[in-house]
């Protein structure tokens, strides 16, 4: 089933019940203007949204928020642009011209979602200038918010949470929408921490979050859209290739890094930073994010210590080679960004099971590269065009396709 394109809401915050409550009438249809908010948009014109993409079982209770004992400087959330299902792709766009969204199963609700057991008019999402308020409509299963059912209303977010039952869903913004299918495709679905697990972590958090995968996984790329989903992202991250042994190089760095995210791969020679210097990283009053790569778990402990992992959200990236249902929409996506007319089911059959069952040892390096050989192929009309346009030898782009059992013709419109 499709979800219409609008963006995710965020899971709530700790502060969500802070405010009164507002015992409101639940068979209105319309609700009164924000107090304080000039020219409110009109409620009249809310066409239904049809969700973009859905599917799959939901949690039943909103997932916990994290317990982040490195609250340190952010700057205050931004408006709610978007609500998404809870780890399924695809969002709903929230329109700012539109101050109510009901949501249901009914076709007239501006969000509708039919056969997923909503109430024909489960509940309502009422704009409060930059926040978003809940209210349950009477629905038969309820409204949930971190597990407790609402009797009257709360006040959302980017990146709380809330579940209308059986649905979960996670309140989105601008920046949260846009990066999000980066986590669906270095994280993958089904991922131990799941895409949106690490999205709210990225937008609610300050603590420090450990990536770890093979070569070519992406965990500086992943590293980057945490970043740029999260409250630090006005100031652009700090990103290190190696750390000096020089203290006074340290300082500077972690001056360098406050009020913003430090970006730290960690090499496999499994040497201990300075203590003093990894203190400092971990001190919350310095007002770092540390945001750590390393290619395991033990290669982090032996630099960090063991105390220090234990205070980090680990967030472990599978390497493409247990990934084979997510290979045909990798190679989709990658295709689409070079606005490549074909895609991996015009592939023959034989090439889809040789590209589907072959080990990607370089991961998503590796699968990007054979991606553009067989676009290059196509394009350029052969062998050599295609190595020349690749900057490769004709030879080097054979074995290439060679190495991952591709053959010719590559496509069936080729054939």
């Amino acid at each position: 089933m499709k979800l219409s394109a609008i963006h995710p809401l965020a899971a709530p915050l700790p502060g969500v019940f802070s405010g009164p409550v507002d015992h409101t009438d639940k068979s209105r249809r319309s609700m009164s203007a924000p107090p304080g908010v000039p020219s409110a948009p009109s409620r009249s014109a809310a066409p239904p949204i049809t969700p973009r993409s859905s599917g799959g079982v939901t949690p039943t209770r909103t997932p916990p928020p994290s317990d982040d004992r490195f609250v340190g400087w952010d700057a205050g959330p931004d408006p709610t642009t978007a609500i998404c299902e809870y780890d399924v792709e695809g969002d709903w766009e929230l329109r700012r011209d539109i101050a109510e969204f009901s949501i249901g199963g009914s076709s007239k609700c501006t969000i509708s979602i039919p056969g997923r057991g909503l109430s024909a008019r489960h509940c309502l999402l009422e704009r409060r200038a930059r926040k978003l308020r809940l209210h349950d409509l009477d629905s038969s299963y309820g409204t949930f918010v971190r597990a407790r059912k609402l009797e009257g209303s709360a006040d959302l977010n980017p990146g709380d949470t809330f579940t209308a039952r059986p649905m979960t869903f996670v309140c989105l913004n601008d920046e949260m929408r846009q990066h999000r299918p980066t986590l669906f495709e270095v994280v993958g679905p089904g991922a131990a921490r799941s895409p949106d697990w690490v999205m709210v972590q990225a937008a609610t958090g300050s603590g420090p979050l450990l990536f770890t995968g093979e070569a070519g996984c992406d965990l500086v790329r992943l590293a980057r859209a945490v970043h740029a989903m999260s409250l630090r992202r006005s100031r652009p991250p700090i990103e290190v290739a190696t750390v000096a042994q020089e203290r006074a190089a340290h300082v500077a760095l972690v001056r360098r890094a406050s009020r913003t995210s430090l970006i730290l791969p960690l090499g496999d020679e499994k040497t201990p930073l300075d203590p003093h210097f990894a203190s400092m990283l971990f001190d919350a009053s310095m007002g770092v994010r540390l945001l750590v790569v390393a290619s395991s778990l033990g290669v982090a402990r032996s630099a960090l210590s063991d105390a220090r992992v234990e205070l980090m959200q680990h967030v472990p990236v599978r390497p493409l080679a247990y990934r084979s249902a997510e290979i045909e929409k990798l190679f989709d996506r990658w295709f689409g960004e070079r606005a490549f007319p074909l895609r991996f089911a015009d592939l023959t059959p034989a090439n889809q099971d040789a590209l589907r069952t072959y080990h990607w040892p370089d991961n998503f390096d590796e699968l990007r590269a054979v991606a553009d050989a067989l676009m290059a192929h196509v394009t350029r009309g052969g062998l050599r065009s295609a190595a020349r346009s690749l900057g490769i030898s004709h030879t080097t782009l054979q074995r290439r396709f060679g190495r991952v059992g591709l053959g010719l013709p590559f496509f069936c419109r080729d054939a």
